[in-house]
């Protein structure tokens, strides 16, 4: 193991480090419960270094942040997370991205044709749930709903209703994938999302590798794959991951040459044992020195380009 993955695990499993920065948090702008600028305003509470704001198939959670004026010393990072499919995984495989610089509008036009094929998604999600029994109509869901509807609020809904006990018995029953009413949407390929994100000036993070596979020879074989195609990182630290999930993941990137990366997951309500910087139960402590290195391979990437 490399003096750098060592230094990395000492920061992940020292409880006393102080939080410092998240790199993975979403906003009511995609499936999380809180409101951009409350989210911002207990990053600064918490005394956060640096925030990214990462909601799914869209900016606009970070527009709206941005826009704040007491971020008080924490830096604003502007971030997305993708789902796409791999024909190497029989799950959705998620790709975060951060940006340094403002992504152009022809990134932002995809971004749009994502969420279009999310709208398709949940109309045929809501059919399966009517099929199944339950009234969900689109009146109740967009009472509840944020600025982008998804399973999050059509599991509320459920609990409202009586249909699900919990937000997570709606998931654990109906609503994740290999349940009755999971809808597969139309994902972009992985390698297609790494390279649109390298195009637009991105860096391309492959997320939560966890829930991809646990085994290591897999997963490199995966990432060393991806990085002809513009992968600039792994997300090591999250709330999923194990102690050995975690070495193994940071032995691939130093390997590899990869950056890392991490961040708590956060949704506010609809996830509410993960907390925003420290994750689960205050074990997640994520260094600055990751966001830093992040700088500066993002400084490369322009003077490459």
């Amino acid at each position: 193991m490399t003096n750098a993955v060592s230094l990395l695990l000492s920061f992940f499993f020292k409880r006393t480090v102080s939080v410092v920065i998240d790199l993975h948090c979403h906003t009511d702008c995609s499936d999380g419960s809180d409101a951009p600028v409350d989210v911002v305003r207990l990053a600064t509470e918490l005394g956060l270094e640096a925030l990214a704001i990462t909601d799914h198939d869209t900016l606009d959670g970070y527009d709206m942040a941005r826009k704040q004026s007491d971020l008080a010393g924490c830096s604003l990072i502007c971030g997305v997370e993708l789902s796409t499919h791999s024909s190497r995984c029989s799950r959705s495989v998620h790709l975060l991205a951060y940006f340094f610089r403002e992504p152009g509008s022809e990134f932002r036009s995809w971004l749009q044709e994502l969420r279009e094929g999310r709208c398709e998604r949940n109309i045929l999600l809501q059919q399966r749930l009517q099929s199944l029994g339950m009234e969900i109509s689109w009146s109740e869901l967009e009472a509840i709903s944020g600025k982008q509807l998804g399973r999050p609020h059509f599991a509320r809904l459920m609990v409202k209703k009586g249909y699900a006990a919990s937000l997570q018995d709606a998931f654990d029953r109906y609503l994740a994938e290999g349940r009755p009413a999971y809808v597969e949407r139309n994902e972009p390929a992985l390698e297609e999302a790494v390279e649109r994100v390298a195009a637009a000036g991105g860096i391309a993070t492959l997320a939560h590798p966890a829930r991809i596979t646990r085994d290591p020879h897999t997963l490199r074989s995966l990432v060393a794959d991806l990085i002809p195609y513009g992968l600039n990182a792994i997300e090591c630290f999250h709330p999923e991951h194990s102690a050995e999930d975690t070495n193994h993941w940071l032995a691939i990137a130093s390997e590899l040459d990869l950056a890392v990366t991490g961040g708590s997951d956060y949704h506010g309500s609809y996830k509410p044992d993960i907390r925003l910087g420290t994750g689960r139960s205050g074990t997640l402590h994520v260094p600055s020195s990751l966001f830093l290195e992040l700088k500066r391979r993002f400084a490369e990437t322009v003077v490459n380009a």
